[in-house]
């Protein structure tokens, strides 16, 4: 067996927004698929296998390429239906008052793997033919300009009178992490090596 093959650490549904002083943020609603879940099928394909899996993740973004970082996780999940009914799902609830989520079962057929390079390159070995869902997170960074009024431009006239006061701004510029999601889905077809790009 799989020696990665863990409980998930995220807890679906059960995350529950901290409390602030004596008020709390209303938890939001989860939407869970409605399709079976076949857990034994699953655990079978789970199961040790002869196929590798040698990948990339990248994100670009406004003609940057970013990688994650080496040792960031990357899950793979074996696909069904299920899964493909989440995926679908969380497109139209990603934020907000309705957040899609799975079962915690589901959740725990996984194997949890790392990223091996800084270049974004992962593995996934002993798998068996079919396809697999495979996702990390990938921190790219934004930024915004903003002024700041930092004095004030004064003109006077020859009688020392002010013929007008301007404020003055100096411009600085905020840089800041932001994480996205990045996955793919891919079908081994196969016992042997193959290659994959997971990418957005």
């Amino acid at each position: 067996m799989h020696c990665c093959i863990r409980q998930a650490l995220i807890v679906a549904g059960l995350l529950v927004a901290g409390v602030s002083g004596v008020s709390a943020q209303k938890a939001p609603e989860y939407i869970y698929p409605t399709a079976a879940f076949n857990e034994a099928e699953v655990a079978s394909q789970m199961e040790d296998g002869k196929s590798t899996i040698l990948g990339l993740a990248k994100l670009k973004k406004k003609g940057r390429t970013y990688y994650p970082w080496q040792g960031d996780r990357i899950q793979l999940y074996p696909v069904t239906p299920y899964l493909t009914e989440f995926l679908e799902l969380q497109k139209k609830y990603r934020k907000g008052k309705k957040v899609a989520t799975m079962s915690n079962a589901v959740f725990s057929y996984h194997i949890e793997g790392r990223v091996i390079d800084e270049n974004g390159h992962f593995e996934f070995r002993d798998l068996k033919p079919g396809k697999y869902y495979i996702v990390t997170w990938i921190d790219y960074e934004k930024s915004y300009d903003y002024k700041v009024q930092t004095g004030r431009e004064t003109a006077l006239n020859g009688y020392g009178e002010i013929l007008y006061s301007v404020p003055t701004y100096t411009w600085y510029t905020h840089k800041y992490a932001v994480e996205q999601e990045v996955s793919g889905i891919v079908d081994v077809t196969s016992d042997g090596k193959m290659s994959a790009v997971i990418s957005n």
